[in-house]
């Protein structure tokens, strides 16, 4: 065996193994207990403090929404929001614990609580030391808790993520019925959630296409790749460029309403419909009812409007080589005999090739149907609203795929190409470092085996597992990457499969390749404890000399003799001279093992610190580049003071106020029995009896009559929103490389002069206290309220609290 196999299980210590090979089915085993006290310690960490910070500009729609239909006010599909499954159990969660911000983000922190202990169902495919690892790192990663406990769907998508994963590799290896059905209906809740489904589905699609076709009918792959390249040729390449607007509409021809060109297509094609993002909110969904007019004719509307796009002749041809080649290898590989009078498929069945024999296991008694059904029912339960919007049946699949390909080119949030490693160079720097590991270990495996004729005869149930979890974690963070829209809680996609195949890794290096102690597979060589306790003594002393040199030499700055990078390098090798001597005493192994050990629970300590302070300490302080444009407490603290006002006044929640168009007064003053809503111009003097009123800072300025309205109250400025300094931190721009190092971001600074004293210390006062040395952004609302209301609400930005506007 190579020191690369991939293993299936791995041993982590005697006692655990023992306990799981002496358990019953039922017998409770010290495995057993230790992801019990890991559901425990989760669940306390999601709901923590839940509803102490102030919902996110997101979270706020997403709790109205569920809101409405708490109330009554039905639901309709639209994928500008995502799908359906997070509305539906957001408004469960209402209806079982009241409305409020904790009970808004319940839901989701239960999610993230059950996504803590998916590994549990991986440990017989990745290693039951992998898989515990795994489960403690998804408790204690930044990103995974942040967005456990974030009332966003991406928490519901990554859970359904890993089971549709656990139903796939568990099939394969065990051919349950169960898991087939687990990963459909896993599947079918992913797809009702959000439109990152097409992706993951892509992803999982691609590997088990090349193994089939490996074992099947090899040169198919090719077709296959080939339809891959020209149908993403004619998608983004080969139509027309249409020229738009800021908002990304497409500007027409007065006469003919024709698309202005920005870059014209090959064959004189015209750019796709989805070019114009007015049509992809055209096409996004439509009402059963919609302008009064019947289902039917709605239909016949809806179905003429999207037959713009799929009419497209590059989406024509797209379609008919997709159909084509599908049609043309069922043809070569289930009707087409070879020399030998058998066809490709009878061929693969008689030499037992697992693919075939996994595929021929699906039309048995007719297995693929159940779960096609399944899959089915929760579509359309979920898009129609339990069928009160029909066409929601349509819109499910052609509206979310459509408005999500015209934001590709909207690129919405403009983040740079690098962003997602940037946010796991900051918050999950186990992962990029066991994670590329790993990678190398598949990779040279797979180097390894595929040299053979019969390579792919390798890809066992067992290592099948770990080579797709190889594949998943690499695509993940290609595919959002590429994609136009990025955004910080879509990197918990990327950090799932990471946080396997880290897992896997630190099992491969700490306990070795073997699966269980055998007469023909010897253990490894150990080190006795005195050595572990040298290394670990030494080691300890060396990062923390690291660290207490690097904070003298960030404090004294240019008085220090040394630069920061130097105390990096210093760290670095004596760390590497300690593990060499372990290993010339030890042997290799087992300082390895030692290496590793030591750099995790390093790293973790780092770890731990930074989700402490992203979920708890700056929740919602955008000094986080995690926290993208976070509604900031003011809001919060101010609602709540009028809803004490109010109260205190004997009259509930009924006191007369007035908001704007803004959408966080949507949620946070819905239950205000006597609210009303303007547009942003108040038009009229509040009544007397309206005894507060909030507005937009920009709507204060763009109607300077609304200060006059306004007369007689005593008016404050607050942040609404406040956003982290991108452009100072991670973003380049053009001309970064010519303008002065001071100026430019935190990233350009350690690209262009790594070893300069100044960016050194930038940087450790970033990573360590999340310093971005730059001013916060944000938007501004006032508050309006009657001079007797004025001291309970406070003092805002504009100072004092004595009558009149300000």
């Amino acid at each position: 065996m190579s020191s690369v196999d991939l293993p299936r299980h791995a041993t982590a210590t005697p006692s655990l193994a023992a306990s799981a090979e002496r358990s019953g089915p039922w017998l409770l085993t010290v495995e057993h207990l230790a992801y019990l006290l890991l559901g425990v310690v989760a669940l306390f960490a999601h709901v923590w403090a839940l509803g102490d910070r102030a919902l996110h500009h997101d979270e706020t729609l997403h709790a109205s929404y569920s809101w409405f239909l708490l109330v009554g006010r039905g639901y309709l599909h639209d994928p500008l929001l995502h799908g359906p499954l997070l509305y539906y159990l957001g408004a469960l969660g209402y209806f079982l614990f009241g409305d409020n911000d904790f009970t808004a983000r319940l839901m989701p922190a239960l999610a993230g609580t059950a996504l803590t202990l998916t590994p549990y169902l991986l440990r017989r495919e990745l290693g039951r030391p992998a898989a515990l690892l795994a489960a403690v790192y998804l408790l204690m990663s930044p990103v995974s808790l942040y967005v456990g406990r974030f009332f966003r769907h991406d928490i519901y998508s990554v859970l359904c993520e890993i089971l549709v994963f656990v139903g796939l590799v568990r099939y394969v290896s065990t051919r349950q019925f169960r898991w087939l059905m687990l990963g459909a209906g896993a599947f079918g809740l992913m797809f009702i959630n959000h439109e990152s489904s097409y992706l993951f589905l892509l992803i999982m699609l691609a590997p088990l296409v090349v193994v089939f076709l490996w074992q099947v009918y090899r040169p198919g792959i090719a077709l296959v790749a080939l339809l891959g390249v020209v149908v993403a040729a004619l998608i983004f390449v080969v139509p027309g460029r249409a020229l738009v607007d800021g908002g990304h509409h497409a500007i027409r021809d007065p006469e003919t309403g024709a698309m202005q060109l920005e870059r014209p297509g090959l064959f004189g094609w015209p750019p796709l419909p989805t070019d114009d993002n007015g049509y992809a909110l055209l096409v996004r969904n439509r009402d059963d009812a919609s302008g009064g007019q019947s289902l039917f004719a709605n239909l016949v509307i809806y179905v003429g409007e999207l037959l713009r796009f799929f009419a497209h002749p590059a989406v024509v041809l797209a379609t008919g080589l997709a159909l084509g080649t599908l049609s043309a290898l069922i043809y070569l590989i289930w009707r087409r005999p070879g020399v030998d009078g058998q066809t490709p498929w009878e061929r693969a069945c008689a030499q037992e090739a697992p693919a075939a024999q996994v595929f021929a296991s699906l039309g048995g008694e007719r297995r693929w149907l159940p779960p096609l059904l399944l899959f089915g029912a929760i579509y359309l339960v979920g898009f129609t609203a339990f069928f009160t919007n029909m066409l929601g049946a349509i819109s499910g699949a052609a509206g979310s795929l459509l408005y999500w390909l015209a934001q590709h080119n909207v690129e919405r949030g403009g983040q740079p190409g690098h962003y997602y490693l940037f946010l796991l160079g900051v918050y999950e720097p186990l992962l990029l470092i066991f994670g590329g590991i790993g990678l190398i270990l598949v990779g040279i495996w797979l180097v390894q085996h595929v040299r053979g004729v019969d390579a792919m005869q390798a890809v066992t149930p067992v290592n099948f597992a770990v080579l797709l979890v190889a594949w998943w974690s690499l695509a993940s963070l290609g595919m959002y990457t590429w994609a136009g829209e990025k955004m910080p809680w879509l990197t918990i996609h990327i950090t799932l499969p990471f946080t396997l195949l880290a897992g896997w890794t630190v099992q491969q290096l700490v306990w070795g390749r073997h699966a269980r102690p055998t007469t023909d597979a010897p253990l490894p060589t150990v080190a006795p404890r005195p050595a572990w306790v040298i290394y670990g003594a030494l080691f300890t002393a060396i990062i923390g000399l690291g660290f207490t040199l690097m904070t003298m030499v960030v404090t004294y700055g240019e008085e220090a003799r040394l630069y920061p990078w130097m105390v990096v390098a210093a760290t670095l090798v004596l760390i590497a001279l300690l593990t060499v001597g372990i290993g010339l005493r030890w042997g290799s192994r087992a300082a390895t093992g030692m290496l590793v050990t030591c750099v995790v629970l390093a790293l973790s300590v780092y770890t731990v610190r930074s989700t402490v302070r992203l979920v708890y300490v700056n929740g919602d302080v955008p000094r986080e580049p995690m926290v993208y444009t976070q509604t900031s407490p003011d809001v919060m603290r101010v609602v709540r003071r009028v809803e004490e006002a109010s109260i205190r006044r004997g009259r509930g929640l009924a006191m007369p106020v007035i908001y704007d168009n803004e959408t966080v007064w949507t949620w946070y003053l819905r239950n205000f029995s006597n609210a009303q809503r303007v547009s942003g111009t108040l038009g009229t003097v509040p009544g007397n009896e309206v005894m507060a009123v909030f507005l937009l800072q920009e709507n204060l300025d763009r109607f300077p009559e609304n200060r006059t309205l306004l007369e007689g109250f005593v008016v404050q400025r607050y942040p609404l929103r406040w956003w982290f300094p991108e452009d100072q931190v991670y973003r380049l721009g053009s001309g970064w490389r010519e303008v002065p190092l001071e100026q430019a971001s935190l990233v350009g600074q350690l690209l262009r002069n790594p070893l300069d004293r100044q960016v050194g210390e930038r940087w450790w006062r970033f990573l360590i206290f999340r310093d971005p040395g730059a001013a916060l952004g944000s938007s501004d609302f006032v508050i309006a309220v009657r001079p007797e209301l004025a001291n309970q609400i406070g003092i805002g930005l504009s100072g004092q609290l004595d009558g009149g506007t300000r």
